[in-house]
């Protein structure tokens, strides 16, 4: 569904949860990396997808992934191919016994919009919008969520919204972002180095985060 203002969401209506969220970049975290992924016959679960969505079930949280698509504002595909790819996301994540409560879609390009704005700017990554829009429908906690991405820009997004943690994971794009997303850490916002989705569960666990959720 594309709002007024030019973002997608999924649901309009999700249910609504008490307690954290675990935010997810699409394109190299959830799915394989595929250079502007547009059709549906080129998704493939990124490998350990199906293991920390059920480690995030398991321990209470909203699951919510949050993408730029500025294919699209470069004209490279249409909010048509992005929502098959969606459909195949979905349906492949049904067959592991899974869902995502939200999925938010930013198509924003400083170079490719007209008119960019301050606003825009807030809505693509690393700008905390999406973020901040998520946990609103959800009804979730953002100080207690935690993002998972490849890019710097994810980690800085979480930062920006006000979460205290994020995982950096080496998959898609995270050898090249590794060193710059290490950097956005603080005193009061943790950036956790992981190899592959499976050590994110991993850290997680060794974090004990979750269990103030069940």
């Amino acid at each position: 569904m594309l709002l007024p203002n030019g973002i997608w969401i999924s649901d309009p209506a999700p249910a609504k949860h008490r307690g954290p969220a675990l935010f997810l970049d699409r394109d190299g975290v959830i799915v394989r990396e595929v250079d502007y992924l547009s059709r549906a016959e080129d998704v493939g679960l990124e490998t350990g997808a199906a293991e920390l969505l059920h480690y995030a079930r398991g321990r209470g949280f909203a699951i919510a992934v949050i993408t730029n698509q500025s294919g699209i504002a470069r004209g490279r595909f249409g909010w048509a191919e992005f929502e098959a790819v969606e459909a195949e996301i979905a349906r492949q994540l049904s067959a592991q016994g899974l869902t995502l409560d939200l999925v938010v879609a930013c198509a924003f390009h400083e170079d490719h919009t007209p008119d960019f704005t301050a606003d825009h700017a807030r809505w693509r990554k690393p700008g905390p919008a999406m973020l901040e829009l998520a946990a609103e429908r959800l009804g979730c906690d953002l100080a207690g969520s935690i993002m998972i991405g490849d890019k710097a820009s994810d980690i800085e997004a979480a930062r920006n919204a006000g979460l205290k943690m994020a995982i950096h994971v080496l998959t898609g794009h995270g050898r090249e972002e590794r060193e710059a997303a290490l950097k956005l850490a603080r005193r009061d916002f943790d950036v956790l180095p992981a190899r592959d989705l499976i050590d994110a569960v991993m850290r997680l666990e060794a974090q004990d985060v979750g269990k103030s959720a069940l």
